[in-house]
C-alpha cells in the first residue's frame, strides 16, 4: 500500500469531518429556532442519537445547554426545556450558538481521560500521602489522630486484585499499594 492512497483517505476524512460537523450544527441550529418557535425541541434528542459514536455528542449537549433551555439526556431518552423559573435556565441564544458551533468547544474542552485501574491506585496513594501529610503537619485534631494512623495502616496494606478476560495466561494481578507495581499471579 502506497502512502499517495493513506494521505489521500487522510485528507478525505479531514474534508468529510469538517462537513458533517457542518451538517450537526446547521441542523442544530435548525432545531433551535424550530424549539424557540414552536416550543418543541424533540428533534434535540434525534440529532444527538443519530451523531456517529466517534463523535463527541456530549459537546453537542453542552452546547445546547450553553444557548438554549434545551436539555438532553441520551442515557434516558429524554429531551426538555428548562422554564425560566428553573435553576440553570438559559434563554436561547441564537446568535451565540451560530458563532461558537458544538465543535468549536469540543475543541476547547479536553476529553476525559479513563478512570481505569491505574488512576484509581494513582488516586488512592495521592489519598495516603495527603492524608499523611495532615497527620504530620499536626492538622489532625487529637482525637481523631489515632483513627487516621489505623486508617492510614489500612490503605497502605490494600491488595487489589484486577479482573481480566478468561483468555489472559496472567488471569490475577495483585496491586499492592506500598508497592504498586503491577504482579502477576497464577
Amino acid at each position: 500500500m502506497s502512502l499517495k492512497i493513506i494521505d489521500k483517505q487522510i485528507k478525505t476524512i479531514t474534508t468529510n469531518a469538517l462537513k458533517l460537523n457542518q451538517l450537526v450544527h446547521s441542523t442544530g441550529m435548525l432545531i433551535l429556532a424550530h424549539a424557540q418557535e414552536h416550543g418543541d425541541c424533540t428533534r434535540a434528542l434525534s440529532l444527538v442519537k443519530a451523531m456517529p459514536a466517534s463523535m463527541r455528542k456530549t459537546m453537542l449537549v453542552t452546547w445546547f445547554e450553553k444557548y438554549s433551555p434545551i436539555r438532553v439526556i441520551e442515557a434516558n431518552d429524554k429531551v426538555g426545556m428548562l422554564k425560566d423559573s428553573a435553576k440553570g435556565f438559559v434563554p436561547f441564544n441564537l446568535e451565540g450558538a451560530d458563532a461558537e458551533p458544538f465543535y468549536v468547544i469540543a475543541e476547547k474542552t479536553p476529553e476525559l481521560k479513563p478512570f481505569d485501574l491505574a488512576a484509581m491506585m494513582k488516586f488512592i496513594e495521592g489519598t495516603v500521602k495527603r492524608i499523611e501529610k495532615q497527620v504530620t503537619e499536626g492538622n489532625v485534631p487529637d482525637a481523631d489522630r489515632s483513627t487516621a494512623e489505623a486508617l492510614l495502616e489500612q490503605m497502605r496494606g490494600i491488595k487489589v486484585t484486577k479482573v481480566v478476560a478468561d483468555n489472559d495466561p496472567n488471569k490475577i494481578e495483585l496491586i499492592d499499594i506500598a508497592n504498586p507495581r503491577i504482579a502477576a499471579a497464577a
